[in-house]
């Protein structure tokens, strides 16, 4: 017991790795998730947790997502997760396929300088969208009418109203395809 959980100082929820296992549930309800946080007070975050290599399945009826933040105390703060690897894990009958970092291809079919990419929210606990790693063109980016466009993007980061999404910023209207890598922790 604590009379105090607010966080102050120390490792809030940290130093956790949750690798090889075998996750199944079968008839749940779909808020069901196998990996549920708790806090009991306020500030607490995520760092250094690693959840790799898992299977996870239901049957008889699918899931929304394996993990979940419990708000009945308090929420994490997802501006402070650092170090969390969600990653190399299979999912069968889970709606959203949670992943750190988020691998993700983003279609933009017209032009325009200010591209919003969404994560679906597939970022894990709530994640802010805080770092992106790469941008990759998967065809050529284009102006309207035809023109090749070489320039590099600038990244906006924390957008949308639950900071998961992303910004890739043009100097010219463009559009075309890229591959976004995306994570949660700084």
């Amino acid at each position: 017991h604590d009379q105090n959980p607010n966080f102050s100082a120390g490792f809030g929820f940290s130093s956790l790795s949750i690798a090889d296992n075998v996750f199944m549930s079968g008839a749940v309800a779909p808020w069901f998730s196998y990996i549920v946080v708790k806090p009991y007070g306020h500030g607490h975050s995520l760092s250094n947790l690693s959840v790799i290599g898992n299977n996870f399945k239901t049957i008889n009826g699918n899931i929304e997502r394996v993990d979940r933040v419990d708000t009945t105390y308090s929420d994490l703060n997802p501006a402070r997760y650092s170090n969390v690897r969600f990653e190399g894990n299979n999912f069968l009958n889970i709606s959203t396929k949670t992943e750190n970092p988020l691998v993700t291809d983003h279609l933009q079919s017209g032009a325009t300088a200010r591209w919003s990419v969404s994560t679906d929210g597939a970022l894990p606990f709530g994640g802010f969208a805080r770092n992106v790693t790469a941008v990759v063109a998967k065809n050529a980016l284009t102006t309207s009418n035809g023109t090749t466009v070489c320039d590099m993007p600038f990244v906006g980061l924390q957008k949308g109203q639950q900071k998961d999404q992303i910004e890739l910023n043009f100097p010219t209207a463009t559009k075309g395809k890229v591959s976004v890598t995306i994570s949660c922790d700084a």
